[in-house]
């Protein structure tokens, strides 16, 4: 017996995505950034997607990068640049706060 899928309107406006490649600590996993990025966000954070992890060349010994696309959509508008940047900032400082996350240059 599974679970009964359950209907969503879908949102007549456009999703957004947004890259971020962060550099933690080896023992940070994929799970727990994305664990932190939901409980932080707010309701237009619709996906997150983890494409890419990376250590070696460029990165400190003993630290690793890991790349994720957040999508974003609002139902009723629109994100503006503001919303979107608003967003970003958020999840960024709790990512940094909770696993001493920096943003890859």
């Amino acid at each position: 017996t599974g679970d009964i899928p359950k209907f969503e309107p879908l949102s007549r406006y456009p999703e957004v995505r947004r890259d971020l490649a962060l550099v933690v600590a080896n023992e940070v996993s994929c799970a727990q950034l994305s664990e932190t990025i939901s409980k932080n966000a707010s309701s237009i954070l619709k996906d997150i997607r983890i494409f890419d992890v990376y250590s070696g060349d460029g990165v400190e010994s003993g630290r690793k990068s890991i790349a994720l696309g957040l999508i974003l959509q609002e139902f009723s508008r629109t994100l503006t640049d503001q919303d979107i940047e608003t967003e970003i900032n958020a999840i960024v400082s709790a990512l940094t706060e909770e696993h001493a996350a920096t943003l890859r240059e």
